[in-house]
C-alpha cells in the first residue's frame, strides 16, 4: 500500500542512472554487467537496468501530462512538466553521474525520483511522498488531519533547503 518505486534514467546499452543513496550505494557489484560498466560516484551510480529494476515491473513515467489527467493518476507515475530533448536529459544524468551536485539522498526531499524528474525537466520534484501524506489522511481522517500538516509542513521545508543547496552546488 505504502510503496516507494524507484526511479532512473535510461541511458542505453541495458544501463540506468540513478541517485541511490548511502543504502545502496555501498553494495558491491553483483553482476558482470554491473562489474563491466557500472559506475558509482557518491549517491549516484550508472547500473544494469536488470540490477536497477530487481525484479519489479518497468513502468514508464510520463511527461507533459494535462493537469487533469496529473490530478487522477497515481502519484509518482507522471509529471505536468514536458520532458526535454533526448540529448539534454542524458547529458545531465551523465553530469551529474561524473561531478556530483545533487546532493544526498533523503526520502522526503532528495530522493530518486527528484532526480529522474531533474534530469528529464531541470526540475526536481517528488510526487510519491505527498502521495502516501495525503493518503494517511484518507485511512486515519482524524489522526491522518493532525499528523499531516507537521508532515506536509515538514516535507516543504525540507525540499527548499535541499533545492536551495543543489542550486548552489551546481552553479
Amino acid at each position: 500500500m505504502f510503496s516507494i518505486e524507484s526511479s532512473g534514467i535510461y541511458v542505453g546499452d541495458n544501463m540506468v542512472i540513478h541517485l541511490a543513496g548511502k543504502a545502496k550505494k555501498i553494495q558491491p557489484y553483483t553482476c558482470k554487467e554491473c562489474i563491466n560498466k557500472g559506475v558509482i560516484n557518491g549517491e549516484i551510480a550508472k547500473i544494469c537496468i536488470y540490477c536497477f529494476l530487481a525484479g519489479k515491473k518497468l513502468k514508464v513515467y510520463e511527461y507533459g501530462v494535462s493537469y487533469f489527467e496529473h490530478k487522477f493518476k497515481k502519484n509518482g507515475t507522471c509529471c505536468i512538466r514536458a520532458a526535454r530533448p533526448p540529448h539534454e536529459v542524458l547529458a545531465s544524468a551523465a553530469h551529474l553521474l561524473e561531478h556530483g551536485g545533487f546532493g544526498s539522498y533523503n526520502l522526503l526531499s532528495n530522493n530518486c525520483e527528484d532526480f529522474a524528474v531533474h534530469c528529464k525537466t531541470g526540475f526536481a520534484e517528488s510526487k510519491q511522498i505527498m502521495g502516501h501524506i495525503k493518503r494517511l489522511t484518507f485511512i486515519f481522517p482524524v489522526v491522518g488531519a493532525i499528523a499531516t500538516v507537521p508532515l506536509a509542513a515538514a516535507y516543504a521545508v525540507s525540499k527548499g533547503i535541499t533545492a536551495s543547496k543543489r542550486h548552489h552546488s551546481l552553479t
